[in-house]
Formats: C-alpha cells, sequence, structure tokens
C-alpha cells in the first residue's frame, strides 16, 4: 500500500497541474474583459499611421485562440481626401492574452479577407509629403532615416526600433486606380502573406494575384526592410513567375530619389510573341516570335539600367555583350553593343522590320508604333548570320529604331566568298513613309549564290560585282515597289550562264519565229564579260545597257522591266564582231522573269 505521504504528494501534484490549466483557460476571459474594444482600431491606426474605421465593433472570441474579428474596416487618411486608401471586408487579428492583461493590445498575427487598395489619380499628381510622423511604422521609418543621412554608406542597424511586427496575411485582395470617376482594376484575386518577425529584421512578401488575365506570383525577401523604405539600401532577392514571363533579381536596391539597383537579373518567356501582348503595347505581335531570355550584371538608377556580361536569348539566337536600358522614360529605349556566335537575322529583326510577313502574309515596311513604344539603338556583330538559305559571316551591323524612323545596316559582312552591305531605312516623318534600301556586293561568286538559292537557269556562272539603291514610299513592301526610283549596276566576269543554247536561239531567231526561251534553253552560254546599267523610276527599271560579250559578238538588251508585277519588254540585238559582215539579229524579250519569250524583229521592220 502506498503512504500517505506519497499519496498528498500525488494528490498535490494533481491540483496544482488543474490549478495551472485554470489559470492558463480563464486569462483570454479576463484579458477579454479588460481589453477596450475601440482600442483595437486605435491600436491598428497607431501601426499603420491612418484613421481606421469599423463598420460594426469587433467581435473578440476566447477559443481556441484569443482573436479579434473586424467586419468592413477603413483606412483612410486623417487629413485631406476623405477617399478609403485601403478597404477590407473582414480583418482577423490574433492577440497576445498576456499583453491584454496589462490593457495592451499586441497583435501577433493580422489576416485581411477581400482588402482592395485604392490607388487615386489625384494623389500620384501629389508629391508625398516628407512628414511620416503618424503611425509606428512612419516614426520607425523617420527613425531608420536618421541612421541613414548620419551614415549613408553605413548605417547602424542595432538602432532600428525591435518592435514585433509578426505575420499579415491578405486573401482575394484587389487593387484599383481611380481617375475621371472611373475605376479600373489593375490587380485581382491578390493573396499571399507578409513575414516581418520585428521592424528591425528581415521580412518576406510571398503574393498571388491576376494581372492582365494571367496568375502572377511574386515572392520578395529585404534584409533590411527599414533602411530600404527610408531610402537607404538593403540585401534584396526578388522573382517573379507567370505564364508569359519569369524573372529574378538577387543584389541591392537603394529607393531614395531616383531607386538604383545592383545585381544579378534574370528574364525568360517562352513567346516574345505573348509578352508583347501581355504588356499591352501597341508593338504588333504577330511578328515578334520565338523564346526570350537576358540575364546579366544589373547596375544604375531605375530611369538607366545599364546591364553589363548580358547574355540575350531571341529564340535560337545568343549573344553576350552590354545593354542600357532606359524603361520609364516616356519612350522606353534599350541601347547596346551585341556579340553572336549565330544569328538569325529574320527572327531578331522581325518584331520591327519587314523580313517576316505578318498574318495576313504581307511585307510590311515597319511596325508603324514600334519607335513609338520602344527605340533601340543595337550594335550587332556575328561569326555566322542566316537571313533565309543566305549565310553571312563575320557580319558587323546596327539595328535603331526611335520614333518616325528605323533603320538596319549590314556595314560589312562576307557570304559567298565575297563582301557585302546592306542597308533599310524607313522614315515616317512625312506625310507617306519612306523607305530606302541598298545593297553592294562586291567579288560574289555567283555559282554558290545560285546553288544557295536554287535557281539553275540564266544566272552568269562568275564572281560579280553589284550595286542597288532604291527609294519609295508606302506600309507594305509591294507599295514600296510600285514607288520606286534608283540605279542599279552590274558587272560579271568571263564565265557560262546556262539556259541558252546560242546556235539555236540564233537559229530559231533567224527563222522569224515567236518561241520560249525554254525551248533554247538546253545550251550554256560562255561568255567574256557581262555589264549592265539600269535607272528606275515609279517602280519602273529602265534597262540603259545589259551587254553580254561573247566570244563571236555580243548581245545588247535596252528596254524596261516592272518591278511589282516581274514583267520584261527589252529590245535586243545578237551581232558578230567588227568587220563581220552578217546581218545583226534583232529580236523581243517579253512575258515574265520566270518564262520569257522571244519574238524575232524582221529585217527593215521596227516591230516583231
Amino acid at each position: 500500500m502506498p503512504s500517505p505521504t506519497i499519496r498528498r504528494v500525488v494528490l498535490a501534484g494533481i491540483v496544482l497541474a488543474f490549478a495551472v490549466i485554470a489559470v492558463v483557460a480563464i486569462i483570454p476571459y479576463i484579458a477579454a474583459t479588460q481589453l477596450v474594444r475601440d482600442r483595437i482600431a486605435f491600436e491598428l491606426s497607431m501601426w499603420s499611421g491612418y484613421k481606421v474605421t469599423l463598420g460594426s465593433a469587433p467581435q473578440i472570441d476566447i477559443w481556441p485562440v484569443f482573436r479579434a474579428e473586424l467586419a468592413d474596416v477603413t483606412f483612410s487618411e486623417w487629413e485631406g481626401s476623405p477617399q478609403p486608401v485601403v478597404h477590407a471586408d473582414e480583418i482577423e487579428t490574433g492577440l497576445s492574452a498576456f499583453a491584454a492583461l496589462r490593457g495592451d493590445v499586441v497583435f501577433t498575427s493580422v489576416k485581411l479577407t477581400r482588402p482592395t487598395l485604392n490607388i487615386w489619380r489625384e494623389a500620384l499628381r501629389t508629391r508625398p509629403s516628407a512628414d511620416w510622423s503618424g503611425g509606428r511604422f512612419r516614426q520607425a521609418v523617420a527613425r531608420a532615416r536618421t541612421l541613414v543621412e548620419a551614415d549613408p554608406a553605413n548605417p547602424d542597424a542595432s538602432k532600428l526600433p525591435s518592435d514585433a511586427v509578426g505575420t499579415i496575411e491578405f486573401v482575394d485582395g484587389r487593387v484599383a486606380l481611380h481617375g475621371n470617376g472611373q475605376e479600373t482594376e489593375i490587380l485581382s484575386s491578390v493573396s499571399g502573406t507578409v513575414d516581418w518577425p520585428a521592424l528591425n529584421r528581415a521580412a518576406n512578401v510571398r503574393a498571388t494575384g491576376i494581372w492582365r488575365g494571367e496568375m502572377v506570383s511574386l515572392e520578395v525577401t529585404g534584409n533590411q526592410p527599414l533602411f530600404l523604405a527610408a531610402g537607404g539600401s538593403s540585401q534584396v532577392t526578388g522573382t517573379m513567375q507567370s505564364a508569359p514571363v519569369s524573372g529574378s533579381f538577387q543584389g541591392t536596391a537603394n529607393m531614395s530619389g531616383d531607386a538604383y539597383l545592383r545585381g544579378s537579373l534574370k528574364i525568360n518567356s517562352p513567346s516574345m510573341r505573348r509578352m508583347l501582348e501581355w504588356s499591352h503595347t501597341d508593338i504588333a505581335a504577330g511578328a515578334a516570335v520565338g523564346a526570350f531570355s537576358l540575364q546579366g550584371e544589373l547596375s544604375g538608377a531605375v530611369s538607366r539600367l545599364k546591364l553589363a556580361n548580358a547574355t540575350l536569348g531571341l529564340d535560337n539566337n545568343q549573344a553576350t555583350g552590354t545593354i542600357e536600358m532606359a524603361l520609364w522614360a516616356p519612350v522606353p529605349s534599350i541601347a547596346g553593343t551585341l556579340a553572336f556566335d549565330t544569328i538569325d537575322l529574320r527572327s531578331f529583326l522581325g518584331a520591327f522590320s519587314a523580313l517576316t510577313p505578318d498574318s495576313g502574309g504581307r511585307y510590311r515596311t515597319v511596325d508603324r508604333n514600334a519607335g513609338d513604344q520602344l527605340a533601340l539603338d543595337l550594335r550587332l556583330s556575328a561569326a555566322r548570320a542566316a537571313a533565309g538559305p543566305v549565310t553571312f559571316t563575320n557580319l558587323a551591323a546596327t539595328a535603331q529604331v526611335k520614333s518616325g524612323l528605323a533603320a538596319f545596316d549590314i556595314s560589312d559582312a562576307t557570304a559567298f566568298d565575297g563582301s557585302v552591305q546592306a542597308a533599310m531605312r524607313v522614315d515616317r516623318h512625312s506625310e507617306r513613309t519612306m523607305v530606302e534600301m541598298r545593297l553592294r556586293g562586291s567579288h560574289i561568286d555567283m555559282g554558290a549564290l545560285a546553288r544557295t538559292m536554287q535557281v539553275h537557269q540564266l544566272v552568269p556562272i562568275t564572281r560579280a560585282d553589284f550595286a542597288v539603291s532604291l527609294k519609295g514610299s508606302g506600309e507594305e513592301m509591294a507599295d514600296v515597289l510600285r514607288t520606286a526610283g534608283g540605279t542599279f549596276s552590274a558587272s560579271f566576269g568571263q564565265g557560262a550562264m546556262a539556259g541558252v543554247d546560242l546556235s539555236r536561239f540564233t537559229e530559231r531567231a533567224r527563222s522569224g519565229e515567236f518561241f520560249s526561251l525554254s525551248e533554247v534553253g538546253t545550251g550554256s552560254l560562255a561568255f567574256d564579260g557581262i555589264d549592265v546599267k539600269a535607272s528606275i523610276m515609279d517602280g519602273i527599271a529602265r534597262v540603259d545597257d545589259a551587254t553580254v560579250r561573247l566570244g563571236s559578238g555580243q548581245i545588247r538588251l535596252r528596254g524596261i522591266v516592272p518591278l511589282p508585277g516581274r514583267g520584261l519588254a527589252l529590245a535586243g540585238t545578237l551581232a558578230g564582231k567588227g568587220g563581220d559582215k552578217a546581218v545583226p539579229i534583232s529580236f523581243f524579250v517579253g512575258g515574265s522573269w520566270d518564262a520569257p519569250y522571244i519574238s524575232p524583229v524582221m529585217p527593215g521592220t521596227d516591230q516583231p
């Protein structure tokens, strides 16, 4: 049998345990009677610095946790505009029972249900006041500002206020912009948490929401958020995820004046087309295709950022270099120098040039709104570049887009074992869009060009120099060609051209019969050289002289070639060398570039 002493000890322990449980259980009830209900709204106001209005008296719950539920809660400025800054259908706050016993309100957690953050255009036009005296948070920011001003490079974090903050949760919130009597919803379905143990410690924000029809998730961590709010610096890590684009930043941020950033940046998008559509720019997204990625070391003020050691990916194009961005200017601008190992010029320039057709199959000169939405000034180099089937090496080029003007220049490149220069300029400053194009080739291997373009007939297989200059007007390339003026010249060295059997051509032409060139196209025409000069006006090329020098004579052509219709209207002669008594053969070349026909001109007449 247990001794009486042991029984008394056990009994005393049980009584003590029940007493402790009873005290702990009764504390919330005692605290609830001590807590003044209006004190909760007052404490929210003291923290936020805003006037807090409750639609009804708080409801205090004791079990299972000590908390208060507030309905129809509005935060507004104490003075000036009565417009609400934040309104929540419900706020649930966790409370400290022990603090309540002293008559204090200490929040252990805050949950806002269906809050709305209201942004008023009138307030945006007014410069924020430098007086942060209202509310504990604002007072803490003011204290942090004093520390920053005393030592901007290394403010004393040990002197920051250490008030506990806790966890703030928000569910199904929204952000609305108000102006001109209208409300525009910017964000919806916003949910997340702010974890901030104390004012002098790191804070973490996690949130998800819908922006422009896409779900976006955001996470930001700041090591010293008070210094950041006070205009000082803090280490910041942030990530953003969405279907159209995702990104991350890790480094130092400073929000004073023109905010400053320094750190590592990464941006990725599976489709530039979708990203542009989501951004709601006026740039036509139909041409801008392919995946997009950008990463590098970011530095500078937000108004002018520099990305060093940058790596840019656009579709299958990868480049390294330096990029400067002014993203918050009236017209955002991007400038830089990029070096590519390989680049597809059509996909890279397709967003603003006529290298790719639009959704209607039309080749436009340039996107009408490109220069009004984005300014570009890029210096490009590439070990290898492709434009359709054509491959360039050692390419040096520039791409410029600004209001009313777009230009792309290849200042130097190697192609078909020769050198190439090209330029396209679109100017919208006049009433009609003016387009200028230039192309120059030196020592070009025409055989390699023919094989690349898969053209096997009527191409001189030799080395060639040529120059083309065109200037026209219009929104589409077809319009530019119809209005074009300029010049064309070419000089071909000794070689041969498939598609012409000279003996059969001579025989058919002397017979006076009408025939297509394909009927005498089984042979090859050897020549000593070819020279062509033409002037272009109103979309029609006037061939002033095209001479094919043969060992036994020459062929000369003159006439017109309409550029848009690809037609032919040329008068030609086939003559022997000087001293040859044979009568020269005269003929007319008509039809199209793809299917020319020959109509002989009988001697003594001027007509075929």
